[in-house]
């Protein structure tokens, strides 16, 4: 293979990856992940509209610096619709680039023919389908395999060079993710492993400058948070000060070794196993090679027992997202393997494949795939698109056949057919890949749906001014992340009552006077112009528009026009999306400031039933229903004092449906 046909492969790979993955990225309408993908942009939009790292311009801790730069730049260049869309065919381009380390990497202990497949194999697998998600995976995958290459080279040839080189690729992955902290354990381990296998610890003394540059960065790390009153581990300070379950910890661990074997495909990490296993019982001489297993394995387990111990503490996962960045090296790992004759005796080969079953089998398939983990594991997705399809049971029983047939492969099919894996892998990773991406694109336009509607932007283009979110504690926070993340508009966030938003979003605790005036602890709230909350609330003010919502409990979000100061003027609750209240359940109609007025109700009777409307805790109307139709009514309220709201309840005994729940101020028709 001539040098010039060498890189027009390699920039080919690269360009039809790129492509190919951001078609797929660009049917993915909003962010799915929440509030991962919304942190980072709201972070990169900071980043280059303000110069800091703060959501809302409030404190936020340390989760990224290279992420946010990525993902900031097109949205604050090109707006947050067409940034949005930039955004995507960036990051399609920064993951296919994970193929030029794993080819340059592979140049120095495989032919160009082998480097190439290894580096199809980088671009084929189904976890390039995070390009269409705002995550750090995106950048975290190319740059773990140049931290990998770097420290290899510096073990292999520990010039001053390749030490500095090291370092620097070491900072450049924990500045896009902070789990790559692990990589001074992996480095530490590998160096040990290596000199084990050169039978000879000399090369120690020649990698202190990497190790002291390496501890400075530490301190230096260390301090400036410290000194900045921020924890070490910045946004995930919580999990050093965290105890662990040793049980937990061990089983988690054992599954994210399964999901390692599929996330590669088994046979790679396995091929890593028997060069590993031929080096320790008979050596080996290549020194680059030696590094190389050195880094593969210690990184293997490393990053296993990190992911592991943390998935079983704050996950109850499979975390596969946080391992991607492994499946290139073993790709390397499996062309080696195969150009030295795919090395290892039977009696390693069947040793390797029994180790590899037990540990695939002992994945409970039934509990962990499923839609809930989905996000996390794109290599699963394959998997349960076959339990939706089929069912559950079908996959408790194809995946153990399918481990089986593998590891039978592997321990017994003579070395001279064992050529057609790299083909094979990149066949099933395309396929895989097809499915995830679909899957991705479905799950998010599903999610625009659920909490958007057609106009992401609905507030930005019906709001003159800034808009306040009023937050109730809904369960279906992700909407407040997702409406945040499309609409500039919103810079403030207030939550009513005790409920708190998952995430680093700055938010104000709010309370409700008995005049509807919305007050902060201590004092009043600045008036925004604008507010948008849940459809069961209204404001003194103008309704400026709504949208739909599907699939929640609550029936869509509203924009309000307020008056100062904010006064809500009624809070509904107990309802469903539907505007359906459940057989022994209460809907609540709270109305502020209601000295003289009416409750208006249209009521849709599903099934014969009696009803109970009771005003104030006090039973004003019982009705009762033998057979479906509607009921329209009202309830006044003549005399009432200001130091408290009106409260009307409806209380049916069985399922009841509603059209019309509202408050008239000043209105009093009759009974109704």
């Amino acid at each position: 293979m001539s040098r010039r046909y060498e890189w027009g492969a390699l920039a080919a790979l690269v360009l039809v990856s790129t492509g190919l993955r951001a078609w797929a990225a660009l049917e993915v309408p909003v962010p799915w992940i929440a509030p991962d993908e919304m942190v980072y942009g709201l972070l990169g939009r900071a980043l280059y509209e303000h110069g800091n790292l703060e959501i809302l311009g409030g404190p936020t801790p340390f989760y990224s610096l290279l992420t946010p730069a990525l993902t900031g730049f097109p949205l604050a260049a090109f707006g947050i619709d067409s940034g949005y869309d930039v955004l995507r065919g960036l990051q399609a381009f920064a993951m296919s680039l994970a193929a030029v380390p794993v080819y340059l990497w592979g140049r120095s202990l495989v032919s160009r023919r082998s480097a190439l497949a290894a580096a199809a194999l980088t671009v084929a697998t189904p976890v390039l389908a995070y390009s269409g998600l705002v995550m750090s995976e995106v950048l975290f995958y190319p740059l773990l395999v140049v931290a990998a290459w770097a420290g290899a080279e510096a073990l292999a040839r520990p010039t001053l060079r390749n030490q500095g080189l090291a370092v620097v690729a070491v900072v450049a992955a924990s500045a896009t993710r902070i789990q790559a902290i692990v990589l001074l354990p992996v480095f530490a381990t590998a160096a040990l492993v290596d000199c084990g296998l050169a039978r000879s610890w000399s090369n120690l003394r020649r990698l202190v400058p990497a190790a002291a540059g390496l501890g400075v960065l530490v301190v230096a790390w260390i301090a400036w948070q410290l000194g900045s009153g921020a924890g070490t581990l910045g946004g995930y300070e919580v999990i050093a000060s965290t105890s662990y379950s040793l049980g937990a910890a061990a089983k988690f661990v054992l599954y994210h070794a399964a999901s390692l074997l599929i996330l590669c495909g088994l046979f790679p990490a396995a091929a890593v196993a028997l060069l590993l296993v031929g080096a320790v019982r008979r050596g080996e001489p290549d020194p680059r090679l030696r590094a190389f297993l050195a880094v593969a394995s210690s990184l293997s387990v490393w990053l296993v027992a990190e992911v592991g111990v943390f998935a079983s503490r704050y996950s109850d996962r499979i975390v596969e997202r946080n391992l991607i960045g492994l499946a290139p090296v073993l790709f390397l790992g499996l062309v080696v393997w195969l150009e030295r004759g795919a090395p290892g005796t039977y009696v390693e080969r069947a040793a390797v494949a029994l180790l590899a079953t037990v540990v695939l089998v002992l994945l409970p398939v039934d509990r962990y795939v499923n839609i809930f983990g989905t996000h996390d594991a794109m290599t699963l997705v394959p998997l349960y698109k076959l339990s939706t399809a089929t069912s559950l049971d079908t996959l408790e029983t194809v995946y153990p056949a399918v481990v089986g047939v593998l590891a039978i492969v592997l321990a017994f099919v003579p070395r001279r057919q064992l050529w057609v894996l790299p083909l094979v892998l990149l066949v099933a990773f395309a396929g895989a890949s097809v499915v995830s991406s679909r899957f991705v694109a479905d799950e998010a336009r599903a999610q625009q749906a659920r909490f958007l509607g057609p106009d992401p932007r609905w507030v930005d283009h019906a709001a003159q001014g800034s808009v306040a979110y009023v937050y109730d504690g809904d369960p279906d926070w992700p909407g407040v992340w997702e409406t945040l993340f499309w609409n500039r508009r919103i810079d403030r966030v207030f939550v009513l009552g005790e409920y708190q938003i998952p995430g680093p979003l700055p938010q104000s605790l709010i309370g409700v006077e008995a005049d509807g005036r919305v007050t902060r602890p201590g004092g009043s709230v600045d008036t925004p112009r604008y507010a948008v909350a849940a459809t069961g609330f209204t404001f003194v003010g103008r309704s400026v528009t709504q949208i739909v919502q599907q699939g929640l409990r609550q029936a869509g979000l509203g924009l309000w026009e307020v008056e100062p100061p904010l006064r809500i003027s009624t809070w509904t609750t107990g309802t469903q999306g539907n505007g359906d209240i459940f057989a022994g359940g209460r809907a609540q109609i709270a109305a502020f400031d209601c000295t003289r007025g009416q409750f208006r109700l249209t009521l849709l009777i599903k099934e014969p039933e009696t009803v109970d409307l009771l005003l104030d805790g006090q039973v004003v109307k019982h009705l009762q229903f033998s057979a479906a139709g509607v009921w329209r009514g009202t309830v006044p309220v003549l005399s009432h004092t200001r130091d408290r709201p009106c409260y009307l309840q409806i209380a049916p005994s069985a399922l009841l449906g509603s059209t019309v729940l509202l408050f008239e101020r000043g209105v009093v028709e009759g009974a109704g």
